[in-house]
């Protein structure tokens, strides 16, 4: 939700303050797909070549481990794509162009990992050592009306975590949340006196 609202207040208000729901496209319906094949190890509708070499991406022992921060008057709720069952390490699957993609993953902007090792820390009492983000390499352009296509390669990308990456994180956290709210005390406001 933060980087729907980063990325487009106009989205998100039309998704979350009006209901009109949240579309997935063919991007998303990829990485779905992938990720699905990987947490179920089933890789009906791939290939053999496709199979084998998804089969080669690092997994842990549980997938879409759901952790909750706590940021005192509201939790932020988490879906961790596969973490060991300590939580000591955790990884989250993205799909793209590698060379396009890797300097997003690696970014400081990039907080989903973050906020999950937030997470991860206050469950546990302490920060993941190992937290990556697995890019596999996707090929074509949906909106070329090309279709979309596994790559074979794909790179990980380490990200550093510490007390001071997660308390960074969770301070953007709570500025969008403060500002989302903000936003919707004004869309309720009108809304009473359309009424």
């Amino acid at each position: 939700q933060i980087s729907t609202w980063t990325r487009s207040k106009r989205d998100y208000i039309r998704q979350k303050f009006f209901g009109e729901g949240y579309s997935s496209n063919a991007y998303t319906d990829f990485g779905n797909l992938i990720g699905k094949a990987l947490e179920t190890n089933c890789f009906d509708g791939f290939t053999e070549e496709e199979a084998n070499f998804l089969k080669t991406i690092p997994r842990y022992d549980i997938f879409e481990k759901e952790v909750h921060v706590d940021m005192g008057d509201y939790y932020v709720l988490c879906f961790i794509d596969t973490a060991t069952q300590d939580l000591s390490k955790i990884a989250d699957y993205k799909t793209g162009e590698i060379a396009k993609k890797v300097s997003d993953y690696s970014s400081e902007e990039y907080l989903q990992l973050d906020i999950y090792a937030a997470g991860c820390k206050q469950e546990t009492g302490r920060l993941p050592e190992c937290v990556d983000v697995h890019l596999i390499d996707r090929k074509g352009n949906a909106f070329a009306g090309e279709e979309l296509k596994l790559g074979d390669k794909f790179e990980t990308i380490k990200r550093p975590i510490s007390v001071d990456t997660v308390a960074t994180a969770l301070i953007e956290v709570n500025r969008t949340a403060r500002e989302i709210s903000q936003y919707y005390e004004v869309f309720l406001k009108l809304k009473e006196l359309k009424s």
